[in-house]
């Protein structure tokens, strides 16, 4: 068995491989072609006799960490052939990946994954994290008088980008994004389809208040269920956020919005379970993050309740280099770090999931 990264050349081969995964080739190959930091040197693959059987892919990002940009590999697209599963080929792919992300000066790494107990073998740590679960967001009580309009790349991406460092930039472990990787995860967004083949399309509305874009959110679903798996918001423009969410489950619940529309809202259809044994108007998203915010929605008549993950795995890559980043002794900065990540006020944007 043979473990390298690809060729640029086997780029074919290793999305036809994928495609066996969802039956969904379109929507791997939307990362190799509009992720701006993809190589094909952080594609690796295991080969049987020259044949692709088994992929791992290195996804280069960077988070905030303290106010320090901290360089991240994400470990996704990990697939093997049914046929040479539990004979180590995944193993041998996760120990280069180790290797290669080392080499390549990442400090830190993260990956999403069930197989908790096959991924900490190679040092990877499940963290918990809350996820928020939002059922009454139709009875919000928000001023109405505000404008509802789906986003624009061209005319609104600026205003949003900085709108997204004010917000998110506030943050522990988000992901750090340059105008190209804003335009790169607009066309990925961290989306798997419920279907294959239904692409990965979201639902980007803002909330104005006057000429100014107050607040935004964008909506995808996962699994059937609709989630809101970014949003920002103006410094004392809370209520603005409130009045999207309030949208969303008027929407949701098959209401009317109480709102005036700008706009093309067909994309609100994301908001309407995909599955039957979810209950209309089911709303999943973060907000354990900022509990100024949980604060106005319990007072706006919308208690939140929280939901706890631990499909979120970290890794220390290099201790050295990341403690004097943070300026931590060298023996604690392991330990500091996970304190970070598994703090409620750490992020991770759902947006930014590979």
């Amino acid at each position: 068995m043979e473990f390298r990264a690809a060729r640029h050349d086997e780029r074919g081969e290793v999305l036809d491989l994928l495609a066996l995964w969802y039956n969904d080739r379109a929507f791997f190959a939307r990362y190799n072609e509009n992720d701006p930091t993809f190589r094909d040197e952080y594609c690796l693959v295991a080969l049987d006799a020259g044949r692709i059987v088994a992929t791992v892919q290195i996804f280069d990002r960077a988070i905030n960490f303290e106010g320090h940009r901290v360089p991240m590999g994400g470990i996704g697209s990990v697939f093997t052939l049914e046929e040479y599963r539990h004979k180590g080929v995944a193993s041998g792919l996760m120990r280069l990946a180790v290797d290669t992300m080392t080499r390549a000066s990442f400090e830190v790494s993260l990956l999403f994954a069930e197989r908790l107990t096959f991924y900490k073998q190679f040092g990877w740590r499940e963290v918990s994290r809350k996820f928020t679960v939002i059922t009454m967001a139709s009875a919000l009580r928000v001023p109405t008088d505000v404008e509802i309009e789906t986003f624009d790349r061209e005319r609104d991406l600026a205003e949003v980008e900085e709108l997204h460092r004010s917000y998110t930039g506030r943050f522990n472990v988000t992901a750090v994004r340059d105008d190209a990787s804003w335009r790169g995860n607009l066309t990925f967004a961290g989306n798997q389809p419920q279907h294959p083949g239904d692409g990965s399309d979201e639902y980007f509305v803002l909330c104005r208040r006057g000429d100014e874009i107050a607040a935004y959110a964008r909506v995808a679903q996962f699994h059937g269920v609709a989630m809101v798996m970014e949003y920002g918001y103006k410094a004392g423009a809370d209520e603005t956020l409130l009045a999207l969410f309030r949208h969303f489950g008027e929407v949701a619940t098959g209401k009317q919005s109480s709102f005036v529309l700008r706009g093309n809202h067909d994309g609100s259809a994301l908001l309407r379970a995909g599955r039957a044994d979810v209950a209309p108007g089911l709303l999943i998203s973060h907000t354990a993050h900022d509990r100024s915010l949980e604060a106005k929605f319990n007072a706006a008549g919308c208690p939140v309740m929280h939901h706890v993950d631990n499909f979120y795995m970290w890794r220390i890559l290099n201790g050295d280099a990341l403690s004097k980043r943070m300026n931590w002794p060298a023996s604690e900065a392991e330990s500091r770090a996970f304190r970070i990540f598994e703090s409620d006020g750490s992020l991770f944007w759902t947006a930014d999931r590979f």
